[in-house]
């Protein structure tokens, strides 16, 4: 993106916080709304307003390179992405539901649900450290020239057999072109060649070509040459005046116009059809009726993670440069204004021992360095010389006396404590009562935002900072050298205060000795107190059992035991559903949704958690369970989380681990020691109530799948920290056999729902389009996904890619397309028949959704009590 757009983003974003702070400022001071539903339209519109605040501001931080100025970005980014995490959890407390509809806010504003998401791959990817990058991939950013050389021979090779492909089929079609141009004649059977073909090699200069081959246009004919419009135009189509009658001429003159006027109008309705036809196909691709087959880039996620490792050894250059900057700021600093600073510092301080002496007779205590020394002089929280002398006139307090004020400050400080914990009491006990009577205090909730404080702290600083600063000239991102000078001068100053204060203190016991010999006093030096040096908790380390290993091998150890597999790039395009537009219309009158959620609605929840795997640091889950019947999507959505996120992709199911079954603990560790080095790193158990089986199957016992279950907390959960970016992922297709423990282990569980109306015609509508676009334009996506909406989104896409395959797609002009074939792959082509998922099936899947699920048992819990009192009413 160019420097003019990133900056002009960047004013209107600013203009854009600005608003929104007015707006926040204006709800700090209402009072809290008695309607439910007021309060969640206030905070939906909130959430529509920061989802629009966080796509702008990252995209803004990944194009900014200026390096005050990315900080700046930075926690813009950061706190208004918590912010948004923590209204997200205040209208899922609201609506008693993990899903959140807000369909009116998005009206208002013209939007649609898909505009929520604020997935921004691979702009969200956690950067890993170089040698460690280095390890996973042949990354050439990162390579010597030797390892270039040696990687570049691999690529010529591929280019050569490429080349030899390329040839075959050249001299293949020149063979068929020479064949074409055989003269056959029928009278004497014969065949004979026409003169030798002449062709010419041109190319466009525009077109970029992976391999620069020029393209072959051959001038020979291949049909007899016809009559055309130049010969027509040149005949002598004139009748002779002399040989024809007036009247002849008129009628060949008007038949010549109406032949004209009726090749013209067949020509406009032509035109006019053409249109209509375009104008049409626009239509129903801007509706979603009809799609275009879109060809996507094999490498479009490599290459744009490459692009982005680009501008960040951008970012890694200009930050060393800072460090430079300040490094030789500091010492050009330290070598010409460090004397002045010290003498300045010292006369100062004489100044000040003199004002005290010629005003009270004495001298001022020194200020201990646990205080910052004679900084307080600077400051002015020294005594007055008035007040110093009414120290001087005091007697010198007892021990009792001492000990009373003592009591007296520390009663003093009680009170204070009591008060305000009396205060924060009262305060949640108001917000206690509120909530019972359900009543949301939405000024309270906003006033207490920590991320709402730093938005407004950071642009209220940037304001006053970058006020003189024209950021629009500075195109070559140089730092503000004004700024570090400022810096390095107060770290300075302040290191030569303290060095200052150690010769002074000697000059100020060397003046009070003086002083106590002329007023014939006894000397008593002053105590130091100096700020103890806290003394870091020495942590009990766990044991290394890996101490000697380098991460490498580690690394490889997991991979040949197929522990670490590599996964194919998916993305979350791929996940193919559609939203629940209806939940928001179908409310009961306690506001809440009636309607359980659509398959896309599942997919933004789980973008959502997956913010915190990022570079910022976002609350997220440990663990996520996916549950849900076979061929719903489960693994395909595992796959495009880890592909997505780029991770490590460390397999931990039961047939993987049983062969480690003899040592585990070391096992786990080694586990353990290489996601947390090579983070991002998914952690996947498939089919993971295998790990809590009530009863194993017999089939099941040689490899032991309850061997991971006891482990798994201390050993996994209990080991990541917040800050980590690893997370445990699993799969389940029967959740109800497993203990109660799955239930724990996994703190977020989500069921996929069935197919609905909506997202089964986006699976046809997408994978007809991508399996035969061109010969099935008018085909009835409607009724397929009507009537065959029941079955799951991996059956539709097996049956989809077998009908169509490729001899079936070659027949598509010649034999079209039947709706019974899809049928016949359902009903024939397996033994017994597949048939859609039982009603019974996904009632039990809900029912132990309930069970696990936090929000369904808070709504089972209000169902219950508002019963219980229309019961007494």
């Amino acid at each position: 993106m160019s420097f003019d757009l990133n900056h002009k983003y960047w004013i209107s974003t600013r203009k854009d916080i600005a608003q929104l702070i007015k707006k926040q400022n204006r709800l700090k001071t209402i009072e809290p709304p008695e309607d439910k539903a007021i309060s969640f339209k206030i905070f939906s519109e909130l959430y529509v307003l920061y989802v629009e605040l966080v796509n702008k501001l990252s995209f803004i931080y990944h194009h900014t390179y200026q390096v005050q100025k990315r900080a700046v970005v930075r926690t813009l980014v950061e706190s208004a992405t918590q912010q948004l995490m923590r209204l997200k959890d205040e209208l899922k407390n609201m609506e008693l539901n993990e899903y959140v509809y807000i369909d009116k806010a998005l009206i208002a504003k013209r939007l649609t649900p898909r505009d929520l998401l604020i997935w921004r791959s691979p702009q969200f990817l956690y950067r890993r450290p170089l040698d460690v990058q280095n390890i996973l991939v042949e990354n050439k950013l990162y390579m010597n020239d030797e390892e270039k050389e040696e990687i570049a021979s691999k690529d010529l090779v591929k280019v050569t057999e490429a080349i030899k492909l390329i040839q075959a089929h050249e001299r293949a079609r020149r063979a068929r072109v020479y064949k074409a141009n055989i003269k056959y004649d029928k009278k004497f059977i014969k065949v004979y060649q026409r003169k030798k073909i002449s062709y010419r090699f041109t190319f466009k200069p525009e077109q970029a070509m992976s391999i620069p081959v020029k393209r072959t246009i051959f001038n020979s004919d291949y049909i007899k040459s016809t009559e055309g419009c130049d010969e027509l135009k040149n005949k002598d189509v004139n009748l002779d005046i002399h040989t024809t009658d007036a009247e002849e001429i008129k009628k060949e003159n008007i038949r010549r116009e109406e032949a004209a006027s009726q090749i013209q109008s067949f020509w406009r309705n032509y035109r006019a059809r053409k249109m209509i036809r375009v104008k049409k196909k626009f239509k129903e691709e801007l509706f979603g009726m009809k799609k275009t087959r879109k060809l996507l880039r094999p490498n479009q996620f490599a290459n744009s993670v490459l692009e982005m490792y680009k501008g960040e050894m951008l970012k890694k250059k200009l930050d060393e440069d800072f460090l430079k900057i300040i490094s030789d700021e500091r010492t050009r600093l330290l070598q010409v204004r460090s004397p002045w600073i010290m003498e300045d510092i010292s006369d100062h301080i004489r100044a000040w021992f003199e004002d005290f002496y010629v005003k009270t007779g004495n001298f001022h205590p020194y200020p201990d360095p646990i205080k910052n020394g004679t900084v307080l002089v600077v400051i002015d929280e020294t005594m007055t010389p008035l007040e110093f002398q009414e120290t001087l006139n005091k007697k010198p307090m007892t021990k009792e006396e001492k000990k009373k004020l003592a009591e007296k400050k520390k009663n003093e400080k009680q009170k204070q404590k009591e008060k305000i914990r009396k205060q924060k009491m009262k305060e949640a006990k108001r917000r206690k009562k509120l909530k019972d009577a359900g009543i949301i205090d939405v000024g309270y909730e906003i006033a207490t935002s920590k991320a709402i404080e730093k938005i407004e702290e950071t642009m209220k600083d940037f304001s006053i900072q970058w006020r003189n600063i024209d950021e629009y000239l500075n195109k070559n991102h140089d730092p503000i050298k004004d700024w570090i000078t400022e810096e390095e001068l107060s770290k300075i100053h302040q290191e030569l205060r303290n060095l200052v204060d150690e010769y002074m203190r000697v000059e100020y016991e060397l003046l009070r000795k003086a002083l106590a010999k002329d007023t014939k006093t006894k000397y008593k030096p002053q105590k130091v107190r100096k700020a103890k040096s806290k003394k870091p908790k020495k942590k009990k380390k766990p044991k290394d059992m890996t101490e000697d290993r380098t991460l490498d091998s580690l690394y490889n150890e997991l991979k040949d035991g197929g522990i670490i597999e590599d996964v194919s790039h998916r993305d979350f395009n791929e996940f193919i559903a559609d939203f629940n537009f209806v939940a928001d219309d179908t409310r009961d009158e306690d506001n809440l949704t009636t309607l359980g959620p659509a398959k896309g609605d599942i997919k933004m929840i789980i973008q959502e958690s997956m913010l915190g795997m990022g570079e910022f640091d976002i609350p997220k889950p440990k663990s996520i369970l996916l549950i849900g019947p076979l061929n719903c999507g489960k693994k395909l959505l595992v796959n495009i989380i880890a592909s997505e996120l780029d991770a490590v992709f460390i397999n931990l199911s039961p047939e993987k681990i049983y062969k480690y079954a003899d040592n585990m603990k070391y096992f786990l560790h080694v586990v353990m020691k290489v996601a947390k080095a090579f983070q991002p790193a998914i952690l996947y158990v498939e089919e993971a109530h295998r790990l809590f089986w009530k009863k194993i199957p017999q089939d099941q016992k040689d490899i032991n799948p309850r061997l991971l279950g006891p482990s798994i907390s201390k050993k996994i959960l209990k080991v990541l920290k917040k800050t980590d970016k690893v997370i445990l992922l699993g799969t389940s297709s029967m959740p109800w056999s497993a203990k109660g423990k799955l239930k724990k282990v996994f703190q977020k569980v989500l069921l996929i729902p069935k197919c609905d109306y909506g997202t089964s015609f986006l699976l046809w509508l997408e994978l007809m389009t991508e399996h035969a676009t061109d010969d099935i334009k008018d085909y009835a996506y409607s009724a397929l996904a009507r009537i065959l909406q029941a079955y799951n989104s991996g059956d539709i896409t097996a049956n989809v890619s077998d009908t169509l395959s490729i001899e079936r797609t070659m027949r598509l002009r010649t034999e079209p397309l039947s709706p019974n074939e899809f049928l016949e792959y359902f009903l024939s082509k397996h033994d017994p028949p597949m048939f859609p998922p039982e009603p019974k099936l996904m009632e039990k899947f809900n029912k132990w959704f309930g069970k696990s699920n936090k929000f369904l048992k808070l709504r089972r819990k209000f169902m219950a009590k508002k019963k219980s009192k229309e019961k007494k009413k």
